[in-house]
């Protein structure tokens, strides 16, 4: 079975990059990837490059640090039309993000971001559930020191209390300890690695706990003019080197992996995994 990548953002890449990246990722065998949204309008683009991209499906949602503010009735009413595409296939990039300088922004409303954001995670959850999508969601500590975290308990919290979890998705770039992985599978999603798999010890351990029908992949592959070299931008065909790094971690062949992981992704999809299901074999 070919690989998923559940979580990338190939709508921001210039139109003439599109069909390098395709046949690149092909070759890596990767089968299919879910593009997600950060705003509205960079969620649209997401469901017309689906439409057009058979390999392609679209995730749509406002990033908390995208946020210009609370979203409005007109977000709202854009982001639920959109969530019944049949090229949509999760709610996502949502979620909270307690980095310093997102947080410090000044507000229109005078609110506090971490209000604001709690809120459009709870309205894109609500619109996820209403159109039967997993949600695939963004958590970001305000460091790297665990100890320092605040962004998981409210965003578990957000969680536990809207019922999200009914429809499952995904822990996104998770890079968190063994215990917030717990947590995540307690609640009902799944956890997804990325590459810093690749490079963090600690995550290795993780994913080596983890139960393997929990696990999905994912490369966030998005822009990145601030590597030199262009081939060295993360795409969806680095999502092979994830994989090899799981069957190291867990002592199975990479063959297993790709059938578990990508069997992982169609079930945290639910009925919208049939549509990607014929890519696969």
């Amino acid at each position: 079975m070919k690989l998923i990548d559940v979580h990338a953002h190939i709508q921001q890449h210039a139109p003439e990059e599109l069909e390098g990246i395709h046949s690149r990722a092909e070759e890596a065998g990767v089968g299919a990837i879910i593009t997600a949204g950060v705003t509205v309008d960079d969620s649209v683009r997401c469901v017309e490059l689906a439409d057009r991209h058979p390999m392609l499906f679209a995730g749509v949602g406002v990033h908390p640090t995208d946020l210009s503010g609370p979203l409005t009735d007109d977000d709202l009413t854009g982001l639920d039309e959109m969530a019944s595409r049949d090229a949509v296939v999760v709610m996502s990039e949502v979620g909270i993000d307690h980095q310093p300088h997102v947080l410090a922004r000044p507000t229109e409303s005078g609110r506090p971001w971490v209000d604001v954001q709690d809120e459009a995670f709870r309205q894109q959850i609500e619109i996820a559930k209403r159109q039967l999508l997993p949600v695939v969601f963004h958590v970001r500590e305000p460091g790297d020191d665990l100890d320092a975290a605040s962004a998981w308990p409210v965003a578990l919290r957000i969680i536990a209390e809207t019922s999200a979890g009914a429809n499952g998705g995904a822990a996104h770039y998770f890079q968190g300890d063994i215990a917030t992985a717990g947590a995540v599978l307690d609640a009902g999603f799944m956890v997804s690695f990325a590459r810093p798999l690749l490079r963090l010890k600690r995550l290795q351990v993780v994913a080596a706990w983890l139960p393997m029908e929990r696990i999905v992949l994912e490369t966030d592959s998005y822009p990145q003019p601030f590597k030199k070299d262009r081939m060295k931008w993360t795409e969806p065909r680095h999502l092979l080197s994830v994989a090899e790094c799981l069957s190291e971690v867990r002592g199975i062949s990479i063959e297993e992996v790709a059938e578990r992981t990508s069997e992982n992704a169609l079930n945290m999809l639910g009925a919208h995994g049939d549509q990607v299901r014929t890519l696969l074999d």
